[in-house]
């Protein structure tokens, strides 16, 4: 039992090793965010490397309802901002409500144009004047 800890303790430092280096690297724009959640096949550790990226987690909810992710999905993530106080000892997170999650969502089902990237929404018409 005890190797059996200590292994699963191991794989979890290489685990959180390997999170912290790819989240280094992730592009927090719309572009970066509808790419990384159209691709993803762990929603919650992505939305997880987007927000310890610095990504918006209200754009993060609106960029997954442009995308087509249903709510009730949604709902079910974890979307939360972790902070360090100036007191090194003091760590908090702040997660969205419900109601801020579906605010946010109802906001990218809307007004899906804002939210997607301009290749994911399709060529801009140009219109031509008479």
């Amino acid at each position: 039992m005890k190797k059996f800890l200590k292994l699963a303790v191991a794989g979890l430092l290489i685990a959180g090793g390997t999170s912290v280096a790819v989240a280094e690297g992730v592009d927090v724009s719309v572009d970066g965010i509808f790419t990384a959640l159209s691709s993803s096949t762990n929603l919650q550790a992505t939305v997880d490397n987007l927000v310890a990226s610095g990504a918006n987690p209200q754009a993060i909810v609106s960029v997954a309802a442009a995308a087509g992710i249903p709510l009730n999905t949604v709902k079910e993530l974890q979307v939360c901002k972790n902070s360090a106080s100036a007191d090194a000892n003091v760590l908090s997170a702040s997660c969205m409500r419900q109601s801020s999650i579906t605010t946010a969502y109802a906001a990218g089902a809307n007004d899906p144009m804002k939210f997607l990237p301009a290749s994911a929404a399709g060529k801009v018409k140009k219109q031509e004047t008479k």
